[in-house]
């Protein structure tokens, strides 16, 4: 006798056996204990998850001599025959080479027959879609009022072929793809049926070839057993697939994360020379990237992936010792990179580029740690010690000597104020942008802001009390003391001359600022104006 391959052997011959359809499977067996199966069922769904099978087993269950009943006895000749594919009332036609009208003619002259051995007649058509408009167009009526005891079930990979006259006269069933985890243990009770020992690593790798179709799996298990015999390893799969070698990802992931670009180099040449698939391998590494990433964000990564607790442990120890911002900055470049090297004439350059990046970004600070940075240096020069007014004793101008420093009042002035603009400006965006026009200075306990070419809008906005309110709170918390604000406002026409005292304004911070980042220079310096003040507010 021929050789049975697996995907034939180990054909689920009950409901029960279907591996994840279960909400198809339920609803076909309830629809068997009440009487309620459709005379026009339409399965639809991906390759090799069940559809056919499905159909088999629902006509088994129509036919079985113990029947209609959800669970078919497998053992008398009905059934017996359906799953040899010789039944008479069973009856499979192949849409992809029955597409014509002359065969849904040939097929509607044979409903007139009763049922010879069971007690209805099943007509299955795998691929319905494949048929023509003329074909589907004759089904119409038979499909709308079979005759009596015949059922019809379609099934089709691309059910948005079919028409949608032909859609609204069937019960759809939608078939999904089955779970990695599903297929892992469905592949792990095969192969210690078949007496075979294969690695959890193995059937990891095997499940995710699958795609979702339980028969894709049980057809590379059963080539892959042919390779190895009673042993089987991740090595094997990979060399039956194509694939790199698991060893040569894991080696050039951990290069890369480690900030070893020059191994990376030589471990991708070492791969281009024994002729690998350089276009594989960073899928691979996309995959091993995306797991990574999952261990570090959820705790139930070993759900979300459907791996092995030993391949899960694997992937622990090595998420351990990396951040997520490197493994999404990792993700983007491998991304950008498997784009790239379908279009490249030399898809090895651009894959080497993508994982030098990578490795040289190891050596990089994270955005994250940066913000901490910049949040620690603010709040240090924003924050200094309280000198409460009723206290003059400790700070006295007037015994100091006139030293070469600017008076502590005056030291980190800048900076402050810079705090103060950036505290309004994520509260009131507006008000920032206006506050980064004011010429500021500090004399005593006075902040003078100065608004120049007769700025109406400030003056408009600043006379309102909530925002002065605002703003004296924000200065005392920034200064750490109250401080008198007063505000300036320069007519827009004032006299050129410019005097020897308005010369520090030429040398003032922001002015200096302003004229490196626009390569200016300074025309005049206007004067006059009116002063408003108020006295800010703890």
């Amino acid at each position: 006798m021929s050789y049975q391959v697996l995907a034939r052997r180990w054909r689920p011959q009950t409901f029960d056996e279907v591996v994840g359809q279960e909400a198809v499977t339920r609803t076909l067996k309830n629809a068997l204990q009440q009487g309620r199966v459709a005379h026009a069922i339409l399965f639809a769904g991906p390759r090799g998850v069940g559809k056919t099978t499905t159909a088999r087993i629902l006509a088994k269950a129509l036919n079985c001599d113990s029947g209609p009943t959800p669970e078919p006895c497998n053992q008398c000749l009905n059934c017996r025959e359906i799953t040899a594919g010789a039944a008479v009332d069973c009856v499979e036609i192949d849409g992809a080479s029955h597409t014509g009208v002359e065969h849904v003619r040939d097929l509607q002259e044979q409903l007139i027959y009763q049922p010879v051995r069971g007690r209805t007649k099943v007509y299955i058509i795998d691929e319905v879609h494949m048929l023509s408009l003329s074909a589907f167009n004759a089904l119409l009526k038979t499909l709308e009022e079979p005759p009596p005891k015949v059922v019809f079930i379609l099934a089709t990979t691309e059910p948005h072929k079919v028409p949608p006259t032909i859609h609204s006269r069937c019960q759809r069933y939608d078939f999904r793809r089955i779970g990695q985890g599903l297929l892992t243990e469905r592949l792990r009770a095969i192969a210690e049926a078949e007496g075979v020992d294969v690695a959890p690593e193995a059937l990891t790798a095997l499940a995710r070839a699958a795609d979702g179709s339980l028969r894709d799996a049980q057809s590379i298990l059963d080539q892959v057993i042919t390779y190895g015999g009673e042993r089987v390893t991740t090595e094997m799969v990979a060399a039956v697939l194509g694939w790199t070698a698991p060893e040569v990802v894991r080696a050039v992931m951990g290069a890369c994360l480690a900030g070893d670009p020059g191994k990376v180099v030589e471990l991708v040449g070492e791969l281009a020379a024994t002729g690998g698939d350089l276009r594989i391998f960073v899928l691979d590494l996309l995959e091993q990237l995306r797991s990574l990433l999952l261990v570090k964000l959820s705790p139930k990564a070993g759900e979300i992936l459907g791996l092995a607790p030993e391949v899960m442990r694997d992937l622990e120890q090595r998420a351990a010792h990396v951040e997520i911002p490197h493994l999404e900055l990792a993700l983007r470049f491998l991304l950008d990179a498997e784009g790239e090297m379908r279009r490249a004439s030399q898809p090895r350059y651009v894959l080497e580029m993508a994982l030098v990046r990578m490795a040289e970004a190891r050596g990089l600070e994270s955005l994250g740690s940066l913000i901490k940075r910049l949040e620690s240096l603010e709040g240090r020069l924003g924050v200094v010690p309280q000198h409460s007014a009723a206290q003059p004793g400790l700070f006295t101008p007037q015994e100091k000597a006139d030293p070469p420093s600017p008076p502590p009042a005056a030291i980190g002035h800048e900076d402050r104020w810079h705090e103060v603009r950036r505290r309004i400006g994520s509260e009131r965006r507006s008000l920032g942008v206006l506050l980064a026009e004011a010429e500021v200075t500090l004399e005593g306990e006075t902040l003078t802001l100065t608004f120049a070419n007769g700025n109406h809008f400030a003056r408009s906005t600043l006379e309102d009390p909530e925002v002065r309110s605002l703003l004296a709170s924000t200065i005392s918390a920034v200064y750490g003391r109250r401080l008198q604000v007063a505000y300036r406002f320069l007519p827009s026409a004032v006299g050129k001359r410019e005097e020897p005292a308005r010369m520090p304004a030429r040398n003032h911070p922001l002015v200096r600022e302003a004229l490196e980042v626009f390569g200016g220079r300074v025309v005049e310096v206007e004067e006059g104006g009116e002063i408003v003040s108020h006295r800010g507010e703890p």
